[in-house]
């Protein structure tokens, strides 16, 4: 019962926890594993009655690395071109584009056995790229990836987008998604149960953004005391005072606008005569979404029927 379309272009990230069946759609959707019902399409070929033209549609970079450690980076993309039956001239130029994208030009006759997992994985996008499909499918692609190579990959899904190609990404890194996607997905059990953009998520739980002031001087409760209690009168939220990093954080509640509280607050420190040194608003992460979904929050398997 799972169900979503992504637009050309576009990067959309599938989410959920271990189980959820994100690798399961993946491989149905790559026609390594047979759908039990439905269909679907992939640049207008039926995925189930059309497997052999679909398979031309797209690329894949699955959870392990794929590449014959054995060959030069060169040699490995020239195997999968001809495989695809790709005339060698026409191959020579795209490895050669494809090496440049990927940053492993002055590497394309080392072993690609001997490269780092980053490099190898970008070695992965790569071969995954040389019949120029218009859609490619990611399962977890930095996975065991340090912090550095992760940036890499990252680097290189941008790189995809502004060649206006489309990616379905499945991720366990929430920030990845966030930093990455155009739209992201979460699914439950093998049922989607929200989509739309970080800011749509945000909104469809009612998150809440934040102010947190950092106080110029050292204040006690007792000083803060009457001073809140002033401008909760005027304004409803919930306002913490954190005394070991002596800052104030606002909640709002009503239905002021975020311009509004600010305004509110920043008026009512001058008015009480409290001096700070930073003030922020900060936003709900896409990890609070996830949590929030994850817990059934906002009756999300109701609206997803």
């Amino acid at each position: 019962h799972l169900s979503f379309s992504v637009y050309p272009g576009e990067l959309y990230a599938l989410l959920g926890d271990n189980g959820a069946g994100k690798t399961t759609t993946i491989n149905m959707l790559t026609t390594l594993l047979n759908p039990s019902g439905g269909q679907f399409f992939i640049s207008g070929f039926d995925g189930v009655k059309q497997s052999e033209r679909t398979k031309g549609a797209f690329g894949v970079v699955s959870q392990e690395v794929s590449i014959y450690g054995e060959l030069t980076a060169y040699e490995n993309l020239l195997f999968i071109s001809d495989l695809y039956g790709i005339p060698r001239g026409v191959a020579a130029n795209r490895i050669e584009a494809l090496l440049v994208r990927a940053g492993l030009a002055q590497r394309a006759h080392d072993l690609a056995g001997n490269f780092s997992t980053g490099m190898q994985r970008k070695l992965s996008i790569a071969i995954a790229m040389i019949h120029d499909p218009k859609v490619i499918f990611m399962d977890e692609p930095t996975v065991g990836l340090d912090p550095a190579s992760r940036r890499q990959i990252w680097e290189a899904l941008k790189e995809l987008k502004m060649h206006g190609v489309t990616v379905l990404l499945t991720t366990h890194y929430l920030e990845e998604a966030e930093l990455l996607a155009d739209r992201i997905g979460i699914i439950r059990q093998g049922r989607l149960v929200i989509e739309g953009s970080i800011d749509e998520l945000r909104e469809h739980i009612k998150a809440i953004s934040t102010i947190t002031v950092c106080l110029a001087k050292e204040l006690s409760n007792s000083d803060l005391g009457a001073p809140i209690a002033r401008f909760k009168n005027k304004c409803p939220a919930q306002v913490d005072f954190d005394v070991f990093r002596n800052t104030l954080t606002f909640v709002p509640h009503g239905k002021e606008t975020m311009p509004s509280y600010l305004t509110l607050v920043l008026k009512w420190l001058e008015a009480e005569g409290i001096p700070f040194t930073k003030f922020a608003t900060t936003e709900p992460s896409l990890e609070e979404v996830f949590l929030a979904v994850q817990a059934g929050r906002a009756n999300l398997d109701d609206e997803a029927d």
